[in-house]
């Protein structure tokens, strides 16, 4: 059976493309911004394979953000916890003074994955093993 050839930057731009948008516009990215002519052009040779690529990846960052999500709820439920016995005007720079050694190591692996704007923040705060994120590559 012979391999097919996935164009990554084609997955990507797919990946990015706002599917809420109204059908009658360019398409646009994610973000509001409007592809370029060169971009349109490239979306418009996707194989299906890219677009299963694309799929793939898009589902990908969906079970992400449910995961950050879930991390999110984690993260404010611990922070709670500490703030009810804390006076009413604590921050959270209180809150961490009280924590037990356990419960602060969960804030402090908790922080940077909560805090990530994006992905790729994501990525530069925890190196670049991020295979559970976008899947074991292939060379």
């Amino acid at each position: 059976m012979p391999q097919t050839h996935i164009r990554p930057d084609v997955v990507a731009l797919l990946a990015d493309v706002d599917w809420h948008g109204r059908r009658d516009e360019p398409p646009h990215r994610r973000d509001g911004r409007p592809f370029t002519l060169a971009e349109q052009r490239l979306l418009s040779t996707i194989t299906p394979e890219e677009g299963a690529a694309a799929r793939q990846q898009i589902r990908r960052e969906n079970e992400w953000l449910d995961e950050v999500d879930a991390m999110r709820d984690d993260f404010v439920a611990l922070v709670r916890k500490y703030l009810a016995r804390l006076p009413k005007n604590a921050v959270v720079a209180d809150a961490i003074q009280i924590m037990t050694d356990e419960d602060y190591a969960e804030y402090e692996r908790l922080v940077p994955i909560v805090t990530a704007q994006d992905t790729l923040e994501y990525r530069a705060t925890h190196g670049n093993s991020t295979e559970h994120l976008t899947g074991p590559t292939e060379d």
